[in-house]
């Protein structure tokens, strides 16, 4: 009898999955773009300070890109720069302040749209 061992996905379908999952959040599948995948970070993370390389690895985005969307919500009052981690900047959602209803929004189109 041979045992077969499980089988590991292949690099192409690693990203496939990854990106999926970068993708799939509520403001990230009705508009797409940058901006749209932090916004879904949000939801996931609230208050949590994080880098723009954490963002920009949990997001799938570039570093750069990351940056550049970064600086448009921080523009639009959604993110503030907290303090240096290291070299790094860290940023913060406001999602008490400016964030909550938006986030709300997308909190309930993704349960409507995991119900379906």
């Amino acid at each position: 009898m041979v045992m077969e061992t499980p089988k590991r996905p292949t690099p192409e379908k690693q990203i496939d999955e990854q990106e999926e999952y970068a993708t799939r959040g509520p403001f990230a599948s009705i508009f797409g773009g940058s901006v749209a995948r932090l916004l879904d970070q949000a939801l996931i993370v609230g208050k949590m300070e994080q880098t723009i390389a954490i963002l920009a690895d949990s997001t799938n985005l570039s570093y750069k890109t990351t940056k550049e969307a970064l600086e448009k919500l921080v523009k639009m009052g959604f993110v503030t720069p907290t303090r240096k981690l290291g070299n790094a900047q860290a940023y913060q959602f406001q999602v008490e302040n400016h964030l909550s209803g938006l986030l709300a929004c997308g909190a309930e189109f993704q349960r409507q749209r995991t119900d379906l």
